[in-house]
């Protein structure tokens, strides 16, 4: 079966291969695979109950460098997202800082970000915010089209007006939505709506087939929810997704799929792509299936970093999707007769 693949994939590449090679630009922050060493503080209570967007909290970031010192950098900072907003202790944090307090710095280049903090304080909320990574991860094999990461061990300091109290947690930083547009050239449409016709159909594809693996249904690229669209002169839209705690592979214990769907949990699989080329579709396929031990190594290199029982879960959970795709008949039953129809 992989023999065939390749041999599948190699014979439709020159036809279907519409995505452009990522312009590499080196990272010194993103670069490092080791997780960043970091120590803020905040007060969290402030962060979640300031709703605009213009409003930054000041602050200072210590890090550790590469050679092992500790230094410190202006920030400013202010929660983002909406779900976990609202049902978590800690909020997702964009962080802000201004040229002249990054300069010299591992933040020089990446002056805006993300921060993607644990829901709670508990280690299976760590071992989520993991799985979560390791999700970015896979789609960084998929395409160049990818947000950039950066595994993070926190100490976080809560300031209260009494007593204040620090917290270890795992997180991750996601480099910005404009940086990572820039990397190509592009933009970051500010378009309400995106029409599908008007995104490039392998990307589509590949975005597709990666939500159904981690069974995420929490996203759209028409209207840009989890997902932002890089627009390019001369080509069709990029999809760049983002936040995967809702995906069935992280298994966030508030995480439920929308009313509207035909499924009860998030670990149930449910393929929300439009309908395409059939012969485009066996090639993304095929890459998939090439791709599927490349999976279980990304996995693995964190399998000491997460308890077993949620690491041989969220396993099973991915081989449940190679189990489906590499069978005809489950393929036909939920990827192929389950496709939207383009109706623009």
């Amino acid at each position: 079966m992989r023999l065939l693949a390749k041999c599948m994939l190699i014979f439709l590449f020159p036809v279907f291969w519409a995505e452009e090679g990522a312009a590499f630009q080196s990272s010194t922050l993103f670069g490092p695979e080791t997780p960043l060493e970091m120590e803020l503080v905040t007060s969290l209570n402030e962060l979640r109950l300031s709703k605009s967007d213009t409003v930054f909290f000041a602050t200072y970031l210590r890090y550790k460098t590469e050679a092992e010192d500790w230094d410190s950098v202006r920030v400013e900072l202010r929660a983002r997202g909406n779900s976990r907003r609202t049902k978590c202790n800690f909020p997702p944090i964009r962080i802000k800082i201004r040229k002249k307090d990054s300069k010299n710095t591992i933040f020089e280049e990446d002056k805006a970000l993300k921060l993607v903090l644990p829901c709670q304080v508990a280690n299976s909320f760590n071992d989520m915010i993991r799985k979560e990574y390791i999700c970015y991860k896979f789609y960084e094999t998929i395409t160049p089209y990818h947000f950039r990461t950066r595994l993070v061990n926190l100490t976080l300091t809560d300031s209260k007006e009494r007593k204040s109290k620090t917290h270890n947690l795992t997180a991750f930083l996601i480099e910005d939505d404009d940086k990572a547009a820039k990397r190509f050239d592009g933009k970051i449409s500010d378009a309400k709506m995106v029409r599908p016709n008007f995104i490039n159909d392998t990307s589509a594809l590949k975005q597709d087939f990666f939500a159904f693996m981690i069974g995420n249904t929490d996203w759209s690229n028409t209207v840009q929810h989890n997902v932002k669209i890089m627009e390019k002169i001369g080509s069709k839209h990029i999809p760049f997704p983002y936040d995967f705690d809702m995906a069935g592979i992280v298994g966030a214990p508030y995480a439920i799929p929308y009313d509207y769907l035909p499924i009860t949990t998030v670990q149930e699989r449910l393929y929300r792509g439009i309908c395409r080329d059939p012969a485009l579709v066996q090639y993304v396929r095929n890459l998939f299936i090439i791709k599927e031990q490349e999976f279980y190594d990304i996995m693995a290199r964190y399998e000491n970093d997460i308890s077993t029982n949620d690491y041989k879960v969220a396993r099973n959970y991915l081989s449940g999707f190679f189990e489906i795709i590499k069978n005809d008949k489950l393929f036909n039953s939920q990827i192929l007769s389950k496709c939207q129809p383009d109706t623009y």
